[in-house]
């Protein structure tokens, strides 16, 4: 069965062409997803602004640590980055999670009432009632 050559000898030529086909695909995949995030955000974009009368149903907040500090960095360690949500309840009870700035998030309560202004995702303005 083995005639004295090298099974590999047909192989090896090809070999030469791996790193290009890896940063080919990797390539591909950064394009694929630089591409659907560009229309995900051109589409929230092109969504008419809304003006509806809302409750501010409930406040959340999401910390997060910097990923880009070590574990170990005790200066860093304790200074997360929070994200702040609040939940709107319309009139007709349907429910809008929306992310808002932090001068935002303190001066609304539960249980607020007003105008709500929002285009798809994004939070644009609560206007209160009683003032």
């Amino acid at each position: 069965m083995h005639n004295g050559e090298n099974p590999f000898e047909h192989i090896v030529p090809f070999l030469i062409y791996l790193p290009l086909g890896a940063v080919l695909i990797a390539l591909i995949i950064f394009l694929v997803i630089m591409l659907r995030r560009t229309a995900k955000e051109a589409a929230a974009e092109t969504v008419v602004g809304s003006t509806i009368g809302a409750t501010v149903f409930q406040k959340r907040t999401r910390k997060k640590r910097d990923p880009n500090t070590l574990p170990y960095d005790k200066e860093y360690s304790y200074a997360p980055t929070a994200f702040h949500y609040i939940t709107f309840e319309t009139r007709d009870c349907q429910r809008i999670e929306l992310s808002v700035d932090s001068a935002t998030y303190q001066r609304l309560s539960e249980g607020d009432v007003g105008t709500l202004t929002y285009q798809g995702s994004r939070y644009i303005d609560f206007i209160q009632e009683n003032f």
